[in-house]
């Protein structure tokens, strides 16, 4: 993307983050837009670093999420993809590392909650989901006792 003009990547960015929202799954949906997020946060040296537009990706992930929960209660009677929770919370995880701004750990302490609650609340438990989860936990338990600049970061979540 760094061939384009500033204004041709722009369009670009925007008619990806567009058309990842039409797919025709809603899990599909999801991963996809997440994926655009990338597309606003680029680490290279002239790269683009858009905080606001990720943390709307992200968000928009969620919404996603959200609606293809429902349709799984809806039609199953059971809680479905919340595996896609754990894979948005750790895309939040990436951002938050790499210093964008608008993620903060309340942020990420609040998605934990969100995704216990919703696993809580499934009768039937999802062994990958659950493995997917307490990895991820791990990951955040590691920094914080790693210390430094990364652990002072993770410090205030409680996992």
């Amino acid at each position: 993307m760094n061939v384009f003009g500033v204004e041709n990547r722009d369009t670009l960015t925007h008619k990806a983050t567009g058309y990842s929202a039409k797919l025709l799954k809603k899990p599909d949906q999801c991963r996809a837009v997440y994926a655009c997020s990338h597309l606003f946060w680029v680490d290279e040296q002239d790269g683009t670093k858009d905080g606001e537009r990720v943390l709307l990706c992200l968000k928009r992930a969620l919404r996603i999420a959200n609606a293809a929960q429902q349709m799984a209660n809806a039609t199953r009677g059971s809680s479905g993809p919340v595996i896609l929770f754990i894979e948005i919370l750790n895309k939040y995880i990436y951002f938050f590392e790499k210093g964008n701004p608008q993620i903060t750990s309340s942020v990420l302490q609040g998605l934990i909650e969100l995704i216990k609650t919703e696993m809580q609340s499934d009768s039937t438990s999802d062994p990958s989901a659950d493995a997917f989860l307490a990895s991820t936990l791990r990951y955040i338990q590691f920094q914080k006792q790693k210390g430094g600049v990364m652990g002072e970061k993770y410090e205030p979540i409680k996992v």
